[in-house]
């Protein structure tokens, strides 16, 4: 599939300045539409939490203070975003126009988060998220796992510092799995279009069950010329060696199935996905 509606969730100018400009370098590599999102918190969303014995007036003052503080944050986040698309003469638009290039819209909706990504997220082709940092809320892990477990959608996780270019050389993370065939197949124009594509075959004490130069061959037939790489590692540390052998081969996007294992087995040992949505240094494009 191409990925030419991008939607690109921002919480705060200082937690998404380098997603924006890593989404741009997606759209202008994939002549995208991107839709850019606000979501402010509804204070009618605290009422639940507030603890108990707090009378009317504490929960009315905590209700403002959320309100007020959402304004000035989004306020805020509107102003990276004007100055985002005027500093680079991109067009402000919400309907296709093949003469303009990339085009970008603003958008900003009232509620949690996750749970507005979640249903809207189904509406485009590809939904781009910020990696989550250590000791910050923002980006949210929860929105990240809301856009890739509830959207059906692909997502293009973006790391703390953008980087230069992406998709031009792309790595293909390939463990035989279902969800690494499915991210494979939505990514198939972006691997068209790629100038590079290395298929990191991992070799395991116990073999695949498929053979990677399979899916060499079979790519062929959409026009892709990928190359085999091949390393020894251990099913334990796929997570790191992914990493390094994409940085080693040069790739700047790494294409993963995303929770080959069960996301309770990743949660109690530790896993791959994990691992790379925390120290991925290049963006990765998950799909389950």
């Amino acid at each position: 599939m191409s990925f030419k509606t991008i939607l690109v969730p921002v919480s705060s100018p200082e937690a998404s300045r380098s997603t924006l400009d890593t989404a741009l370098l997606a759209a202008n590599r994939w002549k995208s539409h991107l839709e850019v999102m606000h979501v402010r918190p509804d204070p009618r969303g605290l009422v639940p939490y507030t603890g108990e014995g707090m009378d009317g007036s504490m929960i009315e003052e905590i209700m403002d203070v959320t309100e007020r503080e959402g304004r000035e944050r989004a306020l805020e986040t509107r102003q990276m975003f004007e100055e985002f698309w005027a500093n680079r003469s991109l067009t402000v638009s919400d309907k296709p126009s093949p003469d303009a290039g990339v085009t970008v819209s603003w958008c900003e909706e009232a509620g949690r988060e996750d749970e507005i990504v979640a249903l809207r997220g189904r509406l485009y082709d590809l939904i781009v998220v910020g990696r989550p940092v250590p000791d910050s809320p923002l980006p949210s892990p929860i929105t990240l796992e809301a856009a890739l477990h509830d959207t059906g959608r692909p997502i293009l996780v973006t790391p703390p510092q953008a980087p230069s270019k992406t998709g031009e050389h792309i790595a293909i993370a390939w463990e035989a799995s279902p969800e690494a065939a499915r991210t494979i197949a939505v990514s198939i124009q972006a691997l068209v279009e790629a100038e590079t594509v290395t298929i990191l075959a991992p070799t395991l004490a116990q073999p695949l069950p498929l053979d990677p130069q399979e899916l060499v061959e079979r790519l062929v037939w959409h026009g892709v010329d990928a190359k085999l790489h091949s390393f020894d590692a251990q099913a334990s540390e796929l997570g790191p060696a992914f990493l390094s052998q994409a940085s080693e081969v040069g790739a700047d996007l790494l294409v993963k199935g995303a929770y080959s294992q069960s996301r309770l087995r990743q949660m109690v040992l530790g896993g791959r996905t994990r691992h790379i949505l925390a120290h991925t240094t290049i963006p990765v494009l998950l799909a389950k």
